[in-house]
């Protein structure tokens, strides 16, 4: 982490180490005891905020900003679990992405680059098993050739906001190279130690990109759910501005999100 982020970090003679990633605190998570291959898969998330000293050219309202809140989870899994964890990533993927309304996105499998981390055999078998859940979701995609990371084959989610412009926010990566950088390893079943396949998954991405491509999705209009007024109570004179209070506080009492305009009145 501190390789990849250190000439984002020494800004103007001041040493700034605000966090760029989540992952390496899920690790510690995990490392906190020794584990069998009977307790796999283990999955660790949470909504943590990151940062990136992103140039101030390239920031643009919510959809880039220098710091945000990710929807970030880490997987560890066996070799044969790749596929099944996967799956069920895209199964929570388009669930959550049609509660949204989001019902079109572009989806790419980005496989090996040039220069990677790991072994062509592990590169094959996690590629291969990404490819096959999203041929067993019945998922059209498209293949980035050379478009992974450096550490792992990955599936991109990117949805369209009202100007047609794609933003990528989901996204689930195998990883290679960060179980071997921190030496994170499990017993087998030949109480033999052995490394885990670690995958990492967003849903959402960036919930500041997110909203704002929700927010220009609706045209502000949004759906009842969401909508942060659900409920406006108007009276018609003076005489009912009582009584509509005692209206919205029993809507507000049932969850209902209300509120009063006392001043049409």
């Amino acid at each position: 982490m501190w390789i990849r982020h250190c000439d984002q970090m020494n800004i103007e003679d001041k040493l700034y180490q605000l966090r760029p990633m989540n992952c390496p605190y899920h690790i510690l998570v995990y490392k906190r005891k020794l584990h069998s291959y009977r307790e796999f898969p283990i999955r660790v998330a949470e909504l943590g905020t990151i940062y990136r000293y992103e140039l101030s050219g390239t920031l643009h309202g919510l959809f880039r900003v220098r710091g945000f809140t990710q929807d970030d989870a880490h997987i560890f899994c066996l070799e044969d679990q790749i596929k099944g964890e996967i799956r069920g990533v895209l199964d929570l993927t388009e669930e959550i992405l049609l509660q949204f309304g989001f019902n079109k996105y572009e989806v790419s499998l980005s496989t090996r680059p040039e220069k990677f981390v790991g072994t062509d055999d592990i590169w094959e078998k996690a590629t291969i098993a990404l490819r096959e859940a999203l041929e067993d979701e019945g998922w059209d995609y498209q293949i980035d050739e050379g478009g992974g990371a450096f550490y792992g084959p990955k599936i991109d989610l990117k949805i369209e906001d009202a100007l047609g412009r794609k933003w990528q926010c989901s996204t689930v990566q195998v990883d290679f190279n960060l179980p071997q950088r921190f030496d994170i390893s499990y017993v087998d079943s030949n109480s033999e130690r052995r490394q885990p396949i670690m995958i990492h998954r967003a849903i959402l991405g960036s919930l500041e990109r997110f909203f704002g491509v929700l927010i220009e999705h609706y045209a502000g209009d949004f759906p009842l759910w969401i909508s942060p007024i659900q409920a406006r109570v108007l009276p018609v004179t003076d005489t009912e501005v009582k009584y509509c209070k005692e209206v919205v506080l029993k809507l507000k009492s049932k969850g209902i999100r209300a509120e009063l305009c006392q001043g049409i009145a």
